[in-house]
């Protein structure tokens, strides 16, 4: 069986192929590193990779498993990989870190921590030594009502951390007849039940033809006055909607780790919208970082290097994906 790990060899990818290979040397031929992986695409029974590119898996005709080290895939040929009859399996290492980043940009907003910081820098001060008044204070969190939209991994892990806040947490999902997770008041398969009332609304949903959009205009409606932290994925809420949201005032403020455009061929410029975001005093910026901790990519690689021996001897693997639902 021929595997490869298609990922830059740092430490943590070293160690993840030396783990299968202990574990499976008699039953594998490994190839090792992004380019004798890519090198020898058309001899791989399954790999490990992060890369969405259609003509590397054209190429692919022998694979039968891709194991993508994150939770996202909807940067996959879905319908190419339908069609090979690729399994393919992602990891949710990261939930606790997303959903750490979460919080934060939830805590910054409220504590106005990033305005303060900024002031200050400028030798700008705020508060009781200038006599500032109620104008300088700023709110806490907690007992604020919150909803997530996404009750899976990330979702749950947040509102574990709310519940230290003692916040109310309501959840929704798209899939009815299931248990209420741990930590969640009560959840709904309808949006507007989920996000009435709520102070506070975080978007953990991936991107999908079901999700696109979701939070339109008629649902920011709904949350007028609330603050929106989007951890999941840009589209998810409709660009233009949520822009005149926040820049009307009809929306307390923002907290976005995730984007409608993002550079391209290696750039480190570019707006992350094509309305200016960026430009608003009540938006927290971040840019697609908040699964990007050196624990969260430690987790995954060692958890996919599981998941890919217990393939390997079992022919399964956790956490399947639905190519047609793309998570």
């Amino acid at each position: 069986m021929n595997i490869g790990i298609c990922m830059p060899l740092a430490k943590i990818w070293t160690d993840a192929a030396d783990m299968i290979e202990k574990e499976c040397s008699s039953e594998i031929r490994l190839f090792r590193g992004l380019d004798e992986g890519i090198a020898n695409l058309d001899k791989l029974d399954a790999m490990v990779a992060s890369f969405g590119n259609k003509e590397y898996f054209e190429k692919s005709t022998a694979l039968k498993a891709l194991f993508v080290p994150l939770v996202g895939v909807n940067h996959l040929p879905a319908d190419l990989l339908m069609e090979q009859k690729v399994a393919v399996y992602n990891c949710h290492g990261n939930a606790e870190s997303v959903a750490e980043r979460a919080l934060a940009l939830a805590l910054a907003g409220f504590g106005r921590i990033v305005e303060f910081h900024n002031d200050l820098k400028a030798l700008k001060w705020h508060g009781f030594w200038v006599n500032g008044g109620a104008k300088d204070n700023w709110n806490s969190i907690f007992r604020k009502r919150c909803a997530i939209l996404g009750t899976g991994a990330i979702g749950v892990k947040l509102a574990k951390l709310l519940k230290g806040f003692d916040c109310s947490v309501s959840g929704y999902r798209r899939q009815p007849g299931k248990d209420k997770p741990e930590y969640f008041d009560r959840v709904s398969t309808k949006l507007s039940e989920a996000i009435k009332g709520a102070e506070i609304v975080f978007v953990a949903l991936p991107l999908t033809n079901e999700t696109k959009g979701i939070v339109d205009a008629k649902a920011l409606e709904l949350i007028k006055d609330a603050y929106i932290v989007n951890v999941g994925r840009g589209a998810v809420i409709e660009e233009e909607a949520f822009y005149k949201a926040l820049k009307e005032g009809k929306l307390r403020g923002a907290g976005i780790d995730v984007w409608y455009t993002y550079p391209q061929g290696g750039a480190e410029t570019g707006a992350p919208s094509r309305f200016p975001f960026h430009e608003l005093p009540n938006v927290i910026l971040s840019p697609h970082v908040a699964g990007s901790t050196h624990e969260a990519i430690e987790i995954n690689a060692r958890e996919t290097a599981e998941n890919m021996i217990r393939w390997i001897r079992t022919g399964d693997a956790a956490h399947r994906v639905d190519l047609k639902a793309m998570y």
